[in-house]
């Protein structure tokens, strides 16, 4: 019953969002679905985080991208929720990274990639009591893992979740300070261990934007980070306009 309500929901999603996208956007999302209609059957995949994967790879494609999703990263060690190659739109200046980059993902000389994890917010409940820390550990550690096997790395979440980004990782790389990096590490420590979260990956890893993806309205807006986080402040109250 839970896989026919996994293809269900998935179709629903793509007749609703057919009439007004292109056909070479639907003909990818169709490939894109067998994809997790095959996850589903290996009950690797949930349909909420697939439905936000999705509506992700849309936004994507329509902004000249290819997509994979659950690629796999660092030979399989990690797994990509969305993985994009694109033309390169800005240059690159770490020339040693790029190469090691492109001959990663096989990729050519003018083509720069992408990766989106998706956060959908869960708290286990062993975390009942601390969701707040559980939900900054989490983001501290998807972030120091991933952004260094692609370009750019970027979050994504439904708009009535509020991502726990640190502070630290927000600064500009060389200029974040040792204490916050410190206790950040700390914190990793105590949750994952095997592998351990770094401290060279917490003080270079970079959040280059954020998807905030409204399902119900089929959209996916793409903000930089610090707006991202201004607005979370404002919203909560902390600033006084």
């Amino acid at each position: 019953m839970t896989k026919k309500r996994f293809v269900k929901d998935m179709d629903i999603l793509l007749e609703k969002i057919e009439p007004s996208t292109p056909s070479f956007v639907m003909n990818q999302l169709y490939q894109v679905r067998e994809r997790f209609i095959e996850l589903s059957r290996r009950r690797l995949v949930k349909i909420n985080h697939s439905i936000m994967q999705l509506l992700v790879a849309k936004h994507l494609i329509e902004n000249g991208c290819r997509v994979e999703i659950e690629y796999p990263l660092n030979g399989g060690a990690l797994m990509a929720d969305i993985f994009a190659v694109r033309e390169k739109m800005f240059v690159w200046r770490d020339d040693a990274k790029d190469a090691f980059l492109s001959e990663m993902h096989g990729t050519a000389e003018n083509e720069e990639t992408i990766v989106v994890e998706v956060e959908t917010g869960y708290v286990p409940p062993k975390a009942a009591l601390t969701p707040g820390r559980y939900r900054l550990i989490r983001i501290a550690s998807k972030i120091a893992r991933y952004a260094g096997f692609s370009h750019f790395f970027s979050l994504a979440t439904p708009h009535y979740h509020v991502l726990q980004i640190p502070n630290a990782i927000l600064q500009q790389v060389g200029k974040r300070d040792k204490a916050e990096l410190t206790n950040l590490k700390i914190l990793c420590d105590a949750q994952y261990f095997s592998p351990p979260i770094m401290y060279d990956e917490l003080a270079t890893a970079e959040i280059h934007s954020i998807f905030v993806v409204n399902v119900d309205q089929t959209r996916v807006l793409e903000v930089d980070p610090q707006k991202y986080r201004y607005t979370v402040i404002q919203a909560e109250g902390i600033i006084q306009m």
